[in-house]
């Protein structure tokens, strides 16, 4: 299990990136606007899981990237070399909705066993590794949870099958950041009118977090919404918990 440690130390390294004006904000209607290689933050409630695929895999423990057998053998498809120096990693599919729209984000190692709780290996353990769907009460773990989630964003393709992500702090965390250092404003420029403009403060008497969000007239709505946003709008709009295609969604 990843020590507590780790995670304070990783906490804190996001408390610098956002306290020197390197963590930019973005709602998730914009990022899927957005065509370049770029990594930008978004804060949303994660309103749904998909537990019908494959929520981990079996990773090189060098480089972390998928491991598969060929010929009988482990190979590291990063590497090239054949290994027995492999481990299960998370690989989670969620739908993360905030007051602009949602979006399908995939969680990563790192970022899954926060919330999880525990290794991916120990869970396998535990459920045993038949179809590597997620048991519903690993699910249960992500549901309405709230978090500030690093986005990874490519020129290379537009957003069809979700973005993804390499970190998060979430729940009381991000209070916690919140309360030792405000947000920077997002400042605009011509070659970015279109997007929101974010301001996050601390109501400092019961030290809960408000968002203001102040939208450019400029803004156009999207004319079409391709299969993966059809999904995503349902998990904000389905009331009470289901499971729907897969997907499991939070209840309203």
């Amino acid at each position: 299990m990843a020590s507590s440690l780790s995670f304070l130390q990783e906490f804190h390294e996001i408390y610098s990136e956002i306290s020197t004006g390197k963590a930019v904000v973005r709602s998730l209607r914009n990022l899927k606007e957005i065509r370049e290689d770029v990594v930008y933050w978004v804060e949303g409630t994660i309103t749904g899981v998909d537990t019908n695929r494959e929520f981990c895999y079996l990773g090189c423990r060098i480089c972390g990237k998928k491991v598969e057998e060929v010929d009988g053998k482990k190979r590291c498809m990063q590497c090239g070399e054949y290994t027995f120096r492999d481990i299960f990693r998370y690989n989670v599919e969620v739908v993360v909705a905030d007051e602009t729209d949602s979006a399908r984000l995939i969680l990563w190692n790192r970022a899954s066993e926060k919330l999880i709780g525990e290794p991916a290996e120990d869970v396998i353990a535990l459920y045993g590794d038949t179809t590597r769907t997620m048991p519903d009460d690993i699910a249960e773990k992500f549901l309405g949870r709230e978090g500030l989630f690093e986005v990874i964003v490519s020129s290379e393709h537009e957003y069809v099958d979700g973005f993804n992500v390499e970190r998060l702090i979430v729940d009381e965390e991000i209070k916690d950041v919140y309360i030792m250092k405000n947000f920077p404003d997002y400042e605009s420029n011509s070659d970015d009118d279109s997007f929101l403009q974010s301001m996050y403060y601390v109501e400092k008497d019961d030290r809960a977090v408000n968002k203001s969000v102040q939208a450019d007239d400029q803004v156009a709505d999207n004319a079409t919404k391709d299969t993966a946003d059809e999904i995503d709008s349902e998990a904000i709009q389905t009331p009470n918990k289901q499971k729907s295609e897969g997907v499991v969604f939070l209840q309203n």
